[in-house]
């Protein structure tokens, strides 16, 4: 295997291209607590991050390996075309948990009693790995989108709790982050993969909603799914907006400025987009991979105008990074410039 091929298995194995979305939680946490964090600080927050990313994906797609032998999307992984062994990813998945908590020790703060953060790191293992093992398995799968949501949280709390006590600003981050999984993992991911998921017998919400497709190949959406994912986008749209006017932060007048004004503007690009989706302008896969983007990028926009320029760059920069290395926002972006 050459080079090259070695870092497209390696990429699509840790799912790099998600990576982004995980590194920042712990970061968000922290910034909830202490928003000027060093730039050292930063760094190890975002290798626990990375190292429990390695835990949460890898043990997905060995929990979902049979289901995604059907599955076009995962064609090409390196675990169902066989290049690695479920043996060996089971062991990645195995000692990337002893890595995060390691990762977790050496960004504490000295003042900062070890066990809370400990608890939360564990809750969001344990989480993870039980959505991973029962989700599409059981009769009502929002309640795994539930304990998936509760996981991701608890990985933001984790970073929170190594800085010193949670503040309304890290309950308003978990919030938004829960239900952007419940949307990203309940709407996006189910209906990307309806197909497949309703030929395997698989139970997704929307499957149970009753999404479908129809004889010639379209998505056909129930007016309850519909309103669920609706009051989802509002909710995620209000939150930030709150946050940022009302100065969780506690930033000076002139940064809070900037802050609501970051804010403002991606709620505005997120309205935007959803508009032109509803009049049918966006092919549905580039709707979905620019609506990933903006959801993930507000939280993103509420906290960096009141970090240190350092460790902001580090935070945009992992948030950015893995999205620009998804081939999907290339020509979702490619496509929306042609309009």
């Amino acid at each position: 295997m050459n080079f090259k091929a070695w870092l497209d298995d390696l990429y699509r194995f840790v799912r790099f291209s998600a990576s982004g979305a995980t590194m920042v939680l712990p970061v968000l946490g922290a910034v909830s607590v202490e928003p000027r964090l060093s730039p050292g600080v930063v760094i190890k927050l975002i290798g626990m991050g990375a190292a429990f990313h390695v835990f949460a994906y890898v043990h997905n797609d060995l929990c979902d390996h049979e289901l995604d032998r059907t599955q076009p999307l995962r064609a090409d992984y390196p675990l169902i075309q066989g290049r690695i062994s479920p043996l060996q990813a089971g062991a990645v998945a195995t000692l990337a948990v002893p890595a995060a908590f390691a990762l977790q020790s050496t960004g504490m703060a000295s003042t900062t009693p070890l066990r809370p953060a400990r608890l939360a790191l564990g809750l969001a293992v344990l989480a993870l790995g039980a959505y991973n093992h029962w989700g599409k398995r059981v009769r009502w799968p929002i309640l795994t989108d539930l304990i998936q949501a509760l996981g991701w949280m608890a990985l933001l709390a984790a970073g929170a709790l190594q800085r010193g006590k949670p503040t309304r600003l890290t309950a308003l981050l978990a919030l938004y982050e829960s239900l952007v999984i419940m949307l990203v993992n309940g709407v996006h991911g189910a209906l990307r993969d309806l197909a497949n998921d309703r030929a395997r017998g698989a139970q997704t919400t929307a499957i149970m909603f009753g999404a479908t497709i129809d004889a010639h190949g379209n998505l056909e959406v129930p007016l309850f799914m519909k309103i669920y994912a609706l009051s989802l986008q509002t909710c995620l749209l209000l939150l930030p907006l709150w946050g940022a006017s009302t100065n969780q932060m506690a930033l000076t007048p002139a940064v809070q400025r900037v802050a609501l004004g970051t804010v403002r503007l991606t709620a505005l690009l997120t309205v935007a987009l959803l508009g032109q989706g509803l009049r049918g302008k966006l092919r549905p896969a580039d709707l979905g991979m620019l609506h990933l983007i903006l959801l993930l990028s507000m939280p993103i926009a509420l906290v960096s105008p009141g970090m240190a320029p350092t460790s902001r760059g580090l935070l945009l920069t992992i948030h950015i990074v893995p999205l620009l290395a998804n081939g999907m926002t290339w020509q979702a972006l490619q496509r929306l410039g042609r309009r």
